[in-house]
């Protein structure tokens, strides 16, 4: 009777012990989605609040002629006078012409290389007939000229991005909302060129 004692102590013990581990196990998931809910609901109010946000400078989505803070050219063209000056990389008060020279210098940076010649090379050029042959490339050297030509060296992107920027500035300047620096700075301008044209 002593060792059926003991087995049915054994068995108690083992169905009791289940029982807490089940218990535990159901708390721990509980508590797990209570969190999970409350983060998940948390975020989506936040996504919610970040979605109404609109911060200074940025294009509206309102149909132009509303009224507002922002400058109708800027939703025109969605893009602020400072984002333009930062994407040419000029000050407020440069004249246009030295807008359009940076305008001119990063679009060209930006613009797909010259298609190369079609036309035959010249008798006394490297590439005619009896000229000094090209040296061989070992296959490592092909493989990284292959590479290199398969990086393209322009973006559309940005090009569209340059001229947007200067076409933005442009337009400020035709509003008369923004003087490029006043009459003195354009007479000041005029002086020194006409000092600099006349001492060569």
């Amino acid at each position: 009777m002593v060792s059926t004692d003991f087995s049915l102590c054994g068995q108690r013990s083992k169905l009791i012990w289940w029982q807490s581990i089940t218990r535990v196990i159901a708390e721990l998931v509980l508590t797990g989605a209570r969190v999970f809910g409350k983060a998940t609901a948390a975020a989506g109010a936040q996504a919610v609040r970040n979605f109404k946000h609109k911060p200074d400078g940025a294009p509206s989505n309102a149909p132009i002629g509303t009224g507002g803070s922002k400058s109708q050219i800027t939703n025109q063209l969605n893009m602020s006078l400072d984002e333009a000056h930062l994407i040419l990389n000029v000050k407020k008060e440069d004249p246009l012409e030295v807008i359009e020279k940076s305008y001119d210098r990063i679009f060209a940076a930006n613009s797909p290389p010259a298609p190369p010649s079609t036309t035959p090379p010249a008798a006394g050029a490297p590439g005619a007939a009896g000229a000094r042959p090209t040296p061989t490339l070992t296959p490592a050297q092909a493989a990284a000229a292959r590479r290199a030509a398969k990086v393209p060296t322009h973006s559309h992107y940005l090009q569209s991005k340059v001229y947007r920027a200067l076409e933005r500035i442009k337009a400020e300047r035709e509003t008369g909302a923004t003087p490029p620096a006043g009459p003195a700075a354009g007479e000041a301008g005029a002086a020194g060129k006409g000092e600099a044209g006349s001492s060569s």
